[in-house]
Formats: C-alpha cells, structure tokens, sequence
C-alpha cells in the first residue's frame, strides 16, 4: 500500500518543480539558436552557471569542519578517487549531453529526438544497476512502465513517420541516443560524488571541467571571435542568461540535491513529467492549445512518478 509520508510529497513536489524549469529550456533555447552555434551555447551555458554557483561554493566549503582531518581528506580533489569522478561527468556526461543533442536534433525528425528521449530513465535505471549496484525492484518497474505510457499518450507520436533507421536521419538519431547516454551517466556518477561533496560543488566542478572542454572545440568547430560577440542581440543574452542561472543553475542544484535523497532510478522516473510540464507552459506563454488526451498522459506520468517516490525510501 502506498503511503504518503510529508517527506514524499515534498519530493514529488521538487520534482514537478525541477522538471518545470527544465520544461522551459526549449523556449530558452529558441530564444539563442538563431545567433549562434551549439557549442558556443554549451560553453556559455557552462561558464554563466559557474559563475552563478561558485560563491555558494565558497560559503558551502567555509562550512566544512576543516579540523576533521579524515572529512577534508574524503573531499580532495587530487584524491584518486575524487578526480576520475568529476572529469568523467564534464568530459563525458555534461559536454556531450549538450552539444550531441543540438547537433542530433538538427539532423533528425522531431518525432525521432522526442521517442528517443523516452530511453533516458531506461538507460539511467541500467546504469544505476551495473555502476552502483542499485535493485530494479518489480514496484520500480511497474512505475517506470506506467510513466512510459502517460508520456507516449501525451507526446500523441505518428508511428507511421518514425524514421529511426533512415539513412537520412540515422547519423542524427545515433547523436540524440549518445547525448541521451551521456546524461544517464552523469547521473549516475554524480550519485557517487554527492556522498562526499555538496550538490553546489558537484555541480560547479563539473561545469569549470566542461568550459575548459568546450575551449578547444570552440576553436576547430566554432571559431570564437569578439566581433561575433558583439553581435549577440538582446533575446540571445536573456536566453543564455534564463538557461546558464535557472535551467542549468538552481534546477540543477535541487535535482542533485533529491539525487543525494533518492535512488538514481527512483528520480529518473520524473523525467518524463518533462514532455507535459513543457506543454503546459507553452500554454501558458504561448497560448498553445492542450487537449483532453494531453492531461490524461500527463496524470498517468504523474501517477507514476507518486508511485515509486512514496512506495519506496
């Protein structure tokens, strides 16, 4: 039997909220696309969350009993097994969850990049299992199951146009499904990082490794110049400020911080409230119409993201 404890409802509560904003970054994203490129996005999503984040980590660490010898040594960087952790979620999750997913999506269908999105949780749940030893239980299974179905019957998806195996489309689809990956993984290895560091310092940390990546491929793939920069109009500075601040800044911080709370697999469930929340605001701001069918997928995925976080702790 299910139990509603205050705890799960508050974090079903931050999940819906993470999830909301994050169903904002497709307008954030118009708003910039048309100025420049995507790795020019990536790098200055990175830096400008960085920078909003690095006095909370300054007041996080000031916190840090620095006389506990064995705390400060668990939360060296240099430590072998700190280091490994946190060049693997810039250089392999953050950067290529970004850049491929701009790259696949402008190569492939929107039907293919949204039915391919749809594997997140899946892979994430796999991960979880084979990295960190997590347990797929029948009840997480079952919620995973329920969330899959309110997602497909809101997303309404033309199966007949599904081109997941063109040759016209297959290099795009490949790129969506690595980017798809990549935030699976960081995920996951960001688990292992939170038992030793705060949520502002993994987040931070990961975002100055990711700048200092997005460096080199600004000079082979997008050359960076001041006189571009000065053309940056108005609506790309508020687009890159709305994701780097918001989307990829605080969203970020309370995702993590429910990672510390929950089992990967457990909060990865949440993702497909992403699709109807996203839907919803395009609603509210752009006055898109929602159907019946919309709200009955997104109760179904709702349902589903209630289950797993209140049947299990």
């Amino acid at each position: 039997m299910i139990k509603f404890s205050r705890r799960s409802l508050g974090d079903v509560s931050l999940l819906v909220l993470v999830n909301a904003v994050w169903g904002a970054q497709f307008t954030a994203y118009k708003l910039v696309s048309s100025d420049i490129g995507p790795v020019s996005v990536s790098a200055w999503i990175f830096l400008i969350a960085a920078i909003v984040l690095i006095p909370f980590v300054v007041w996080d660490r000031r916190n840090v009993q620095h006389n506990d010898v064995q705390n400060h040594q668990t939360r060296s960087l240099l430590s072998r097994r700190n280091w490994p952790g946190f060049l693997a979620i810039g250089v392999l999750g953050l950067v290529p969850a970004s850049i491929f997913m701009a790259w696949g999506v402008a190569r492939s269908t929107a039907s293919n990049s949204a039915l391919l999105n749809l594997t997140i949780p899946i892979i994430t749940a796999l991960l979880a299992a084979v990295i960190l030893g997590e347990r797929m239980t029948t009840a997480r299974w079952v919620s995973l199951f329920i969330s899959l179905i309110g997602v497909l019957i809101l997303s309404d998806f033309d199966w007949r146009h599904l081109e997941l195996t063109s040759g016209r489309f297959l290099l795009g689809n490949i790129l969506v499904l690595l980017s798809c990956t990549s935030s699976s993984f960081y995920n996951v290895c960001s688990k292992e990082l939170l038992r030793r560091y705060s949520p502002v310092e993994v987040l931070t940390l990961g975002y100055i490794l990711a700048v200092l990546v997005c460096i080199p491929l600004l000079y082979w793939v997008e050359p960076f110049s001041f006189e571009a920069l000065r053309r940056y109009s108005a609506t790309t500075w508020i687009g890159l400020v709305l994701l780097g601040v918001f989307v990829w800044g605080f969203a970020m911080i309370l995702w993590l911080f429910l990672l510390k709370r929950l089992d990967v697999s457990q909060a990865s469930v949440s993702v497909y409230l992403l699709p109807f929340l996203g839907v919803l605001i395009s609603a509210v701001i752009l006055g898109e119409r929602v159907t019946g069918t919309m709200m009955l997928g997104g109760g179904i995925t709702l349902a589903g993201t209630v289950m797993i976080v209140s049947t299990e702790r």
